[in-house]
């Protein structure tokens, strides 16, 4: 779940969408059910179903990974990220700058071709992720990720999307929950 957020906040802190490149994050609301990858406890491979919606004219994302009562609010205009924790009624609020790397200044795009995934067509580009790591992302004209790839396999892939205006309720911290100071960033020696 963390490398996967951190991809979505490096592509939305990455620059404006040009000719040479694709929108980095959706240009319209959406709902999208992503399969991904993740390791077990033995660090073996399986795969977990992961929704995100997006409210794209509040720039806010919504992320329900497949841990119940577990779910995170990014606020791209904010750049914040809060961690919602139901069972004990906690909210963790990270600067989301402090909490994810941001992606290379100048990370290029290249396009590499074009390709269906969720029965919604999307373009192929070639670039880096913020580890500088060679991905390959399939993006729709309007911004959505629909997969990626890296080190040979697939990382995520939608399953299936609506684009349909979202409910900002859905977004909303509640108020009566605790919070909770994120632990001190830990400092490479100089």
């Amino acid at each position: 779940m963390r490398r996967l957020a951190a991809m979505l906040l490096a592509l939305a802190a990455g620059p404006a969408a040009a000719a040479d490149r694709p929108p980095l994050m959706p240009t319209r609301d959406v709902d999208v059910v992503y399969m991904m990858i993740q390791s077990d406890a033995r660090g073996a491979p399986r795969v977990v179903e992961e929704r995100m919606r997006w409210a794209a004219g509040a720039g806010l994302l919504r992320i329900d990974p497949p841990t119940p009562g577990l779910w995170i609010v990014v606020n791209t205009r904010t750049r914040r990220m809060s961690t919602v924790r139901e069972s004990d009624h906690s909210v963790l609020d990270i600067e989301s700058a402090q909490a994810m790397p941001a992606p290379p200044p100048n990370a290029d795009f290249l396009r590499h071709g074009t390709d269906t995934v969720a029965d919604v067509p999307c373009t192929e580009w070639r670039t880096t992720d913020m580890t500088g790591e060679a991905t390959l992302a399939c993006i729709t004209e309007d911004g959505v990720l629909l997969r990626a790839i890296a080190a040979g396999g697939v990382l995520l892939e939608a399953l299936h999307l609506s684009y349909a205006a979202q409910n900002l309720s859905v977004f909303e911290i509640p108020q009566d929950y605790r919070r909770i100071q994120p632990p001190p960033l830990k400092r490479a020696p100089p």
